[in-house]
């Protein structure tokens, strides 16, 4: 197979041109920014961290991010304004583009030649017992990178990163939950081979699987689906991301790329399908299935996708309370910021009344209570029974009426989208949503979950 990895590294590695292209360019914008804090008598040092400092950013995905470091003697507040003016100053410098975002503390994204250059700033840190955020630890992961692992294994992260990106197990944005780049640097640091890796997790992985390369002794102290100690600091699971989910897939995965050790499992899968064949398949299960449609804001994934999830969520759980259950459900967001949430019903209409289970009859104080809220109230065998009318007899009304606005506290819906919602949503069967679809990817996937993980 050396000869196979051979060939795809030639397929998904930078060329060292296209590394020489970047690393002058974010140099260029390292003496700018060193320059102008000069001049403003600033203490600072700039750093190239990432994937494309550690040789494992895969072709045409270098994630450029320029971290201003700071000593410690500087406040927040001071590292905060600073960071923002002069990654601002930076962009205008070159005429680029610049948004404002947030993580542990504001920080700056400029679009510049194509590029896209994360400019954070953090405190210069010599070790995780001085850190005051999150993204201080960065130089860190950087530095011990860079000192451990070898440029062979670097081609093996990419190997490794490649494959979790075509069964989609790769990300640890909230969209994905899945393996960070960080986390597959430690798999090769400790497993050296992609190939390794992938017999590990087929064979040996398990729920809470122990990773701990530096041996600091605390996996105990956590309870993720995979544990996976931190080498730069002891008090840190860097696979607390991952969800059970995307663990079990990559499992699956490996163990059916041994089976079949396809060249392919490092492609892309495309999808083929058409509207009358997803439509058979809905047809053929005998389910209700409905999709709820709305408009989110324009806001970064990991604000949005929480969001999405908690409605839907929070759906099953008011369907399930009116006695809808569902037999499976799904969301996706498109492109153009329109979430679509997924409801499939064993079945959508009930009968117009229900049982409500009362006491024993010899329970006489809750027998008088449970026939004074029903007074139609009867016994069966030796127990209280009582018919109700529904408030809902199908999922349309139950639907249309919880999203109005004087019962939609019944939901819990993400801060940023009720409005959304309450200002224009659609409710679809899904025929009918089908047939208004362009992109149909996502409803295949839906129905096919393990389409990604086979070749």
């Amino acid at each position: 197979m050396i000869h196979i990895y051979d060939k795809i590294l030639d397929t998904i590695k930078p060329t060292a041109t296209e590394r020489k292209k970047i690393i002058d360019f974010s140099d260029k914008l390292i003496n700018i920014i060193l320059e102008y804090a000069n001049s403003k008598g600033v203490d600072i040092d700039c750093r190239l961290v990432g994937s494309m400092a550690k040789k494992t950013s895969l072709k045409n995905k270098a994630d450029i991010d320029i971290f201003m470091t700071f000593p410690l003697s500087y406040s927040d507040d001071e590292l905060k304004e600073y960071g923002l003016e002069f990654g601002q100053y930076c962009i205008n410098r070159v005429n680029g583009k610049s948004e404002k975002r947030y993580a542990s503390h504001p920080y700056i994204t400029g679009l510049i030649d194509g590029y896209e250059i994360d400019f954070v700033p953090c405190y210069q840190i010599k070790d995780a017992s001085q850190l005051k955020s999150a993204v201080d630890r960065t130089i860190l992961h950087t530095d011990y990178v860079q000192k451990h692992l070898t440029d062979k294994e670097a081609d093996e992260v990419l190997l490794l990163k490649k494959f979790m990106t075509s069964i989609n197990t790769y990300g640890a944005n909230y969209k994905v939950s899945g393996f960070s780049g960080y986390l597959c640097e430690i798999l090769i640091l400790k497993y050296h081979s992609f190939i390794n890796v992938i017999k590990e997790a087929a064979n040996n992985w398990h729920m809470k699987f122990h990773i701990d390369i530096e041996d600091y002794g605390t996996c105990d102290n956590y309870k993720d689906p995979l544990i996976a100690i931190d080498p730069v600091d002891a008090n840190r699971n860097v696979a607390a991301a991952l969800s059970m989910q995307k663990l079990s897939e990559f499992i699956v995965a490996a163990r059916n790329y041994l089976a079949n050790p396809s060249i392919e499992y490092f492609q892309d899968r495309t999808i083929y399908t058409s509207d009358k064949d997803l439509i058979n398949i809905f047809n053929t299960r005998g389910t209700h299935c409905y999709v709820l449609s709305f408009n989110v804001p324009d806001l970064p994934t990991d604000v949005i996708y929480p969001q999405v999830n908690k409605t839907m969520k929070s759906l099953e759980k008011v369907s399930k309370m009116y006695d809808f259950r569902l037999l499976e459900k799904g969301y996706y967001i498109t492109k153009d910021n329109t979430a679509n949430i997924i409801l499939e019903y064993e079945v959508d209409t009930l009968s117009n009344v229900k049982i409500h289970h009362g006491p024993l009859i010899q329970d006489e104080k809750n027998s008088n209570s449970f026939k004074k809220k029903y007074p139609e109230a009867y016994i069966h065998n030796n127990k209280w029974i009582a018919l109700s009318n529904r408030k809902y007899v199908n999922v349309d009304d139950m639907i249309q009426d919880i999203l109005k606005e004087e019962n939609m506290s019944i939901l819990k819906l993400g801060k940023n989208i009720k409005k959304e919602i309450l200002d224009n949503y659609q409710l679809m069967k899904i025929n009918e949503f089908i047939e208004k679809q362009e992109d149909i990817s996502e409803l295949y996937l839906y129905l096919h979950p393990n389409y990604l993980l086979e070749r």
